[in-house]
């Protein structure tokens, strides 16, 4: 099979017509189309259905995707796998990460990472489906996923992954108030006063859920202000006087001096997050990052004991 066949198939998986597809990889429409063509004569099955101008997979083509994927990763680990002449690794890490974790520990390991690795390059894209954890990893869509722990599993898979997990911290929700609005002066607040209509995401993330749930009845039957897909457009919202929300701890600072007013809840509503991986499928690449992520928690343990 051959791997440039295999790459175009996935781009046009990931973005569903050949027009993207080419864009996507740099190559002329009928290269995508042609490709196409040689691995359907190879497994002698159609890989799509032509709709419009649009391209779905059949069955077979949503088969041959979690192969295909580590087909391609099998060939980047390959490649990386030897250190240059300067002992350094060579490669490519994917990553996804749901939104509220892309600041702070995790930005501080990638960059820990790339002074260690500077010839590795790391893409990082966003994770708002948590219950996609698991297919992802199986899909060999990408390595890590860094989210909240326990992660969900994803129904069709229940039972099946044997993943790791390296907890990276305890991450704190508060709330966010708009700059004009009249709210209890007491610090932090209950959550029976919080009686407002709230700039809300879809639920369906762990952590929006468990705060549906801390809301008082009242408030859990009241109309949002705005339900936003754009999870990270939520202060802005804030900002503008549209409603309050909630935002990370780690994000109390940012909000305030935007000129969000932010209270602490009582009682505080956490969670776990760290490091999701199939120990069985990382590349050296991702392995060190594993290792890295360990390496600054022992770090982090030692100071704090010392202290």
């Amino acid at each position: 099979m051959d791997p440039h066949h295999v790459r175009y198939f996935l781009a046009v998986v990931d973005h569903g017509s050949i027009n993207a597809a080419a864009s996507s990889v740099g190559v002329a429409q009928p290269t995508i189309s042609q490709a196409l063509r040689s691995l359907e004569r190879e497994l002698k099955t159609p890989l799509f259905h032509r709709i419009g101008r649009g391209m779905v997979p059949t069955s077979a083509g949503h088969a041959l995707v979690g192969p295909a994927r580590k087909i391609l990763r099998d060939l980047g680990t390959a490649a990386g796998a030897v250190p240059d002449a300067d002992g350094l690794l060579r490669g490519h890490l994917d990553i996804r990460v749901h939104p509220a974790m892309g600041i702070s520990v995790v930005s501080e390991l990638v960059t820990a990472f790339h002074k260690r690795q500077p010839r590795v390059s790391v893409e990082i894209d966003a994770l708002y489906d948590e219950t996609r954890v698991t297919p992802l990893l199986r899909n060999a869509a990408c390595e890590i996923v860094v989210t909240h722990l326990p992660y969900p599993q994803a129904p069709e898979l229940d039972g099946e992954a044997d993943f790791d997990t390296v907890q990276l911290g305890v991450q704190e929700y508060w709330m966010a108030f708009p700059p004009d609005a009249e709210i209890p002066e007491n610090d932090p607040i209950t959550w029976d006063q919080i009686d407002f209509p709230m700039v809300t995401v879809p639920q369906g993330a762990r952590h929006a859920e468990e705060i549906f749930q801390s809301l008082t009845p009242a408030q859990q039957a009241r109309r949002p202000a705005v339900v936003l897909q754009n999870r990270e457009a939520r202060l802005a919202f804030v900002i503008a006087g549209v409603g309050p929300s909630w935002v990370e701890r780690s994000q109390v600072e940012v909000a305030r001096s935007r000129g969000a007013q932010v209270r602490a809840i009582a009682p505080p509503l956490t969670t776990p997050y760290g490091l999701v991986f199939d120990p069985e499928q990382l590349s050296p690449a991702a392995t060190e990052f594993v290792e890295l992520a360990r390496a600054q928690l022992s770090a982090e343990a030692i100071s704090s004991t010392n202290a």
